[in-house]
């Protein structure tokens, strides 16, 4: 049902309605209370009072003196209102004597009515019990207690409005209600000023600005009765006939003319400026506000009648009069809204108040319109469309507050800048506004002595193109702020240490100005003893001193800070928690046992809030914990580890999700602990959670456990063995969610637990393929780690052919490990996954299986080599190994393509050189002379010039000469080398001598090559290899081969040429 019932009480008379009467008032003072303050005695006491009204052999007068039972109990008792609402014959027995009871019985039935509505719900059951027309009989009878009796239960019955109640509308409308209140208010009925009150009050709760009753209101004269109404001598009837004249002008603008022509203008002013009823003003500021904003007409008829000093004067009228309440914010807010409607918006509004300031002939004195430009800066909302710079109206304040003469003065300027600082819509627009806001809160509590400073640092800050800490005079004015923080006034320690903190923000001098000024004692006394809003500032202060200077912070420490922190993590207030957290962080740097024990105290708070932050914080201490301490039972270090794991069973998320991130920041800092601590206790509680329903909880929880099993010990075989085959599944089901965050998380717990060929096999089996390409592919850098480091594990154990089945799916893996790969900083890395999976997928001779061959998948974007050449150029010599042996396989498709690459990136040959001649690695050597012979071939001079350049010519040419005098003739290499054409001229230098690939594995034929590419573009080289033996060598490798021809035919055919050719290089030059 439509009709509200709600069982809030309406205990509080509306201020628009009249007093009750003084025979109401009499029988109050009169009844004897004792038998209802027991509940059974009350409710036996009500049942026996309704069974007197409804006994047929009850005399009148025994129902008479029944019913004035009733409402001497209904008007006293709350509870006596339910019970007799409540019984079930209560409202047809009091309906009855309205109907036909005595005159005096009736009075009282209406008197018990309107005291039941006191109760919302109670009003609603006398609305529907049918009390609307015998009310309406009773208040055209010519009694006069019996009007008034009638009207104020109309009134009570009404009150709970109309707006959304279309049964309690549609009851009204049926009654009739509202013409015969209108018509009762008709001068010529010239009713009593109570009953006049109550009528009135009733078509204010019944005529809203959008009914239908107001065009048979008008017909009937209702512009001269409400305007005469306002000169009512009853302050409700006045009040009420403002109100229903603001709905009225809303309802039909039309009728403003009309309003004007009746004098309403003149009228609502004189009401304004009366100082006596608050009700009545705001009314009439209503009225105002609603003429103002239908008429250009109105607007003027206001300004003729000198209303904008009247509104101004009630724009301050409750701070001038001490008035509080929300009906002087009503009135305030009425009067602003009219002057805005008069001048045009909010934003001229503001412009016309700072005009008046300046001016010297105002009517209204400067105090006024300078607390009506303060309450208009503080509800200024921006929504006017109009562009408003607010250092216009700062500057004209600045003026004044340079300029003021009195208190009263001082103190209104400070109150609009106090308005303007405060406002979001301007705070922004001005410089160091918080801080202006603060120091304006200082200066108005400052004693005298203090005030002319700190107004003049204010005045500095806002004209003269200070800073905070020059406006404040630099440490002088540091000094002083301290000096305040020891005053007993809570407010005026809140505005001191809160410039303080905006200082330590912003300056870095302030910071040893406040520790050299002794501030750091006082600021630490203001965590234990300050209000709320002064410890969590002074716990930001410190947590700005200790992150400047060590010899800070340890004067923070010494001074107490940390015992005083750690209890205002108790409080309930979640920033004061989060600047003690912040600030705890940066104080404490070792794990002593009373701070952990103190925060093993905090985890049995019953604060969630507290509890987490508690969390939080030994998880900080805990990382700086050592080893033994950890891991050692019994170790208060220990302790708290293993108390947030039992914080993993917790029935409260919060606590769970704070423990679980605690803990995997914990293993993920603390690798050194997490091969010891990877057991049951440990492990258990974090796979349970991996089914948890809340999300993040169990994506910590997947963290967790990925520290956990990235042992520090990287040679470990067996990093979890308290995980078998089967737990798994929770992380691979994890792993294929749609939140990418989640999916990373389980992915890197996997991927340390995949060396274990059980879970590798099942996760296999379970397609984890998928997953792991799809964070490779939208992953962050970290998750594509982690899923190349599972991609490593997989193929180690699996062919690649049961890892990735399809060339498509493997040219993807590729491209997207090389574009992983180019986003990995090389600085002191020796291992990297993504690398490591190149590796392995160039390497294997399934590779040859798919068509086109794996290594084609390599070439395919070209600029995706990139990454490869850098790791050469730039990483350390594991990565630079790792990347020539891939590239080194990758020459013979597109030697000119990896050459380009090479040679533009700055290093590489260098790199290249160095491997040559410094690895112990015969494979390494090899593989790093054909990479290099890639970027000799189709860049060979310019190529030469930077080994020249380098000064390691000579030595590389001296290192592969010493690898042609080792014996091995074949490698495990299976790499492409190339031999010149037979057909084509040995001795012909400009042909490229390195064009047709031809399998072999020899080491003498890579040297030889290398070395026929130096000595054809660097003459002195050819010198250099002969001055070394390196004719020689070459010519008994040629003997050699010529006595064993039979048994190495394929490799004389290739190395015979080869050699011909290097040793007419070498001879030529002997020649020249």
């Amino acid at each position: 049902m439509p009709i509200s019932s709600s069982s809030e009480p309406r205990e509080s008379r509306d201020p628009t309605s009249p007093a009750p009467s003084t025979s109401s008032s009499r029988s109050r003072e009169a009844c004897n209370l004792a038998e209802v303050d027991d509940p059974g005695s009350a409710m036996s006491t009500v049942a026996r009072l309704l069974e007197q009204l409804h006994g047929s052999v009850t005399s009148l007068p025994e129902k008479e003196v029944a019913i004035k039972r009733l409402l001497e109990l209904a008007k006293a008792k709350k509870d006596a209102r339910i019970l007799i609402g409540s019984h079930s014959q209560a409202m047809p027995l009091f309906i009855s004597i309205l109907r036909s009871g005595a005159s005096s019985a009736k009075v009282n039935a209406a008197a018990l009515l309107s005291a039941l509505c006191k109760e919302e719900d109670l009003r609603v059951k006398v609305l529907l019990g049918g009390c609307i027309p015998p009310l309406l009989s009773l208040l055209k009878s010519e009694s006069a207690e019996a009007k008034k009796a009638a009207a104020e239960a109309i009134f009570e019955v009404s009150s709970g409005g109309l707006s959304d109640d279309h049964i309690g509308m549609k009851i009204f409308v049926t009654e009739g209600v509202v013409p015969t209140l209108w018509d009762l208010l008709n001068p010529k009925s010239r009713q009593d000023r109570i009953v006049e009150g109550f009528v009135t009050g009733a078509l204010r709760n019944l005529c809203g600005d959008k009914d239908g009753y107001w065009k048979a209101t008008l017909e009937a004269g209702g512009v001269e009765i409400i305007t005469g109404l306002l000169s009512s001598k009853n302050t409700a009837s006045q009040s009420n006939a403002a109100s229903l004249l603001a709905r009225l002008i809303s309802a039909f603008s039309d009728s403003i003319p009309k309003i004007i022509a009746a004098g309403a203008v003149k009228a609502l002013l004189q009401l304004l400026n009366r100082d006596d009823d608050i009700a009545v003003r705001e009314s009439a500021a209503d009225a105002l506000e609603a003429l103002s904003s239908k008429s250009t007409i109105a607007k003027k008829a206001v300004v003729d009648a000198g209303g904008l000093p009247v509104l101004i004067g009630a724009v301050v009228a409750p701070s001038k009069e001490c008035m509080r309440g929300v009906t002087c914010h009503s009135l305030q807010s009425h009067a602003v809204c009219a002057l805005s409607n008069i001048c045009g918006g909010t934003t001229s509004l503001l412009l016309y108040l700072g005009e008046l300031c300046q001016s010297p002939r105002s009517a209204v004195s400067l105090a006024d319109i300078l607390g009506a430009l303060a309450y208009t800066l503080m509800v200024y909302d921006g929504t006017d469309g109009k562009f408003f710079d607010p250092v216009e109206i700062e500057s004209i304040l600045v003026v004044l507050l340079k300029s003021h003469d009195s208190k009263l003065l001082l103190d209104r300027i400070l109150e609009a800048l106090a308005s303007l600082y405060a406002n979001a819509c301007f705070s922004g627009r001005l410089d160091h506004s918080n801080a202006k806001k603060v120091l304006v809160g200082l200066v108005t509590m400052a004693s005298d002595d203090v005030q002319d400073h700190l107004v003049h640092a204010l005045t500095s800050l806002c004209c003269d193109g200070f800073g905070l800490w020059d406006a404040l005079g630099k440490r002088e004015g540091v000094q002083l702020l301290i000096s305040l923080l020891g005053l007993s006034s809570e407010q005026h320690q809140e505005y001191a240490v809160s410039l303080l903190a905006i200082l330590s923000d912003e300056v870095d001098d302030s910071k040893w100005a406040i520790t050299a000024a002794g501030g750091i004692p006082p600021l630490v006394q203001l965590l234990e003893t300050g209000s709320q809003r002064a410890k969590e500032d002074a716990a930001h202060i410190i947590c700005n001193l200790c992150c400047h200077s060590d010899d800070i912070r340890a004067c923070v420490e010494s001074a107490g800070a940390v015992l005083a922190l750690l209890w205002l993590l108790k409080s309930d207030s979640p920033r004061g928690q989060e600047a003690s957290v912040k600030a705890l962080k940066v104080l404490i740097r070792s794990a002593d046992s009373a701070t952990i024990n103190q925060l093993l105290a905090l985890l049995l708070s019953d604060s969630v809030s507290s509890k987490a932050h508690a969390i939080t914080v030994l998880g900080h201490v805990l990382v700086l914990a050592p080893q033994r301490d950890l891991i050692q039972n019994g170790a208060p270090a220990n302790k708290g580890l293993r108390s947030l794991v039992l914080v993993l069973d917790s029935s409260n998320e919060e606590s769970q999700e704070c423990a679980a991130t605690v803990l995997a920041d914990i293993f993920s800092m603390r690798q050194d602990i997490c091969d010891i601590l990877a057991t049951d206790e440990i492990v258990q509680p974090c796979m349970k959670l991996l089914t948890s329903g809340n999300q993040v909880i169990a994506t910590q929880s997947a963290r967790a456990l990925g520290a956990l099993s990235r042992s520090a010990n990287t040679m470990s075989k067996n990093k979890m063995s308290c995980i078998a085959e089967g737990d798994v599944q929770p992380l691979i089901e994890m792993a294929k969610t749609s939140s990418i965050d989640a999916a990373e998380a389980a992915i890197a717990a996997l991927a340390n637990l995949l060396s274990d060929s059980q879970i590798a096999k099942e996760a296999l089996d379970d397609n984890i393929v998928q997953a792991l390409t799809r964070v490779l592919k939208e992953g962050s850098l970290d998750g594509k780690i982690s899923a190349s480091r599972s991609f490593y594990h997989l193929l180690n154990q699996f062919p690649l052919c049961e890892v990735f089945p399809d060339y498509s799916l493997c040219c993807f893996i590729i491209h997207a490990l090389l574009v992983c790969l180019s986003g990995i900083s090389l600085e002191n890395v020796t291992s990297l996954d993504p690398l490591d999976v190149l590796a392995l997928m160039v390497m294997t001779k399934e590779g040859a299986h798919f068509s086109p061959p794996l290594r084609t998948a390599f070439l395919e974007a070209p600029e995706s080599l990139e990454p490869l050449v850098r790791c050469i150029s730039v990483g350390l010599s594991p990565i630079q190994d790792k990347s020539i042996q891939i590239l080194a396989r990758l020459c013979q498709d597109q030697s000119s393509l990896l050459s380009e690459h090479i040679n533009r990136s700055q290093g590489c040959i260098d790199s290249l050189v160095s491997r040559v001649m410094e690895s112990t690695n015969m494979e390494i050597r090899i593989s790093s002379a054909i990479t290099l012979i890639s970027a000799l071939k189709d860049n060979r001079e310019d190529s030469v010039e930077v080994l020249e350049a380098s000064g390691n010519l000579k030595s590389l040419i001296s290192a592969l000469i010493d690898m042609l005098k080792q014996h091995s003739t074949s490698t495990s290499l299976d790499i492409e080398v190339w031999k010149p054409y037979t057909e084509k001229s040995l001795f012909n230098c400009e042909q490229d001598v390195l064009d047709v690939p031809e399998s072999g594995k020899v080491l003498e034929e890579t040297v030889a090559r290398l070395l026929s590419l130096i000595c054809s573009s660097h003459p002195r080289s050819k010198l250099t290899v002969m001055d070394l033996g390196g004719v020689d060598i070459v010519s008994d490798k040629l003997a050699s081969h010529s006595a064993s021809r039979q048994v190495h035919v394929s490799l004389f055919n290739l190395y015979f040429p080869l050699c011909c050719y290097y040793i007419f290089l070498i001879s030529s030059a002997a020649i020249t």
